[in-house]
């Protein structure tokens, strides 16, 4: 039993790899105001393949019968150059019926086949790959991939320093990194500030209201000064908890997200107004 690979005519080739990539402008309008995402394609134009070969990779096995040697032949599929560029070389992937189905044929198990298969064919798909990688076709999709692999790193960077969507990205970078539109940086990044800063400003108010309940009452439980009720603050902490209001009202107001839904937030931060009496 032994492997024979048959080189045969091709008459056609799938299309090549698109050629580049381009950035594209989307317009969008959202809450009466317009927006524009720049996003990433790839370019309609392909590289051209040559008429390559295709693969005929069958078994042959003798046998006697009636005092006779007689040969058989087992097909088991047919592989194109570009298949194995595209999609890979397991025969596997191109048995109708299944790679068992061919081993169960053959009396063999699959591993037995593969290897069968793999002592001639490794040997050509070796060839074709060290022929397509001086290809102008495979440079640049390497190329390609390099521009899409370093923007997912910029836009995960991105999403991680200001704790926006993705789409946010995209309203101010393009896919090769470039700045498109520095003002909505700016607003991302005044957004981001204005939250860190609420966030600081609580953390240090919390504190010091803390310590001075604890000072004056000597401890949390049971006292009516725990209620947030407004009548439980002073002017000095009203004035403190007016600039809260503010700042928070400016972070989540829906004029400045665009993209997404701040309604909860608002409700939520309209309650905390009247609990404090300001």
């Amino acid at each position: 039993m032994f492997c024979v690979i048959q080189e045969m005519a091709t008459k056609k080739v799938p299309a090549g790899n698109q050629k580049k990539i381009e950035v594209y402008e989307f317009l969008w309008s959202a809450k009466g105001k317009d927006h524009c995402e720049y996003k990433w394609r790839y370019s309609d134009e392909r590289f051209e393949r040559p008429i390559k070969p295709s693969y005929r990779i069958s078994v042959h096995e003798s046998y006697r019968e009636n005092g006779k040697v007689k040969k058989k032949q087992t097909v088991i599929c047919t592989i194109g150059y570009y298949e194995v560029v595209d999609w890979g070389d397991w025969p596997g992937d191109y048995v109708i019926g299944g790679f068992a189905s061919k081993a169960e044929i053959l009396g063999l198990e699959e591993s037995e086949l593969a290897d069968l298969i793999y002592a001639k064919w490794q040997v050509i798909v070796d060839h074709i790959w060290e022929e397509y990688k001086q290809t102008e076709e495979y440079a640049a999709k390497q190329e390609n991939n390099r521009i899409i692999r370093e923007h997912n790193e910029r836009v995960s960077a991105f999403i991680e320093k200001y704790e926006v969507d993705r789409d946010e990205y995209a309203c101010c970078y393009d896919v090769f990194g470039k700045l498109r539109n520095p003002e909505y940086l700016e607003k991302i990044k005044a957004d981001y500030g204005a939250r860190k800063e609420y966030e600081r400003k609580s953390r240090e108010y919390r504190s010091s209201y803390y310590e001075k309940y604890s000072g004056n009452y000597g401890g949390y439980g049971g006292s009516s000064y725990y209620d947030s009720s407004a009548s439980n603050y002073n002017e000095e902490d009203k004035a403190m908890l007016k600039k809260f209001y503010r700042t928070l009202s400016k972070a989540f107001h829906p004029d400045s997200n665009p993209n997404r839904d701040t309604a909860e937030e608002m409700k939520m931060l309209n309650r905390l107004k009247s609990d404090w009496g300001v």
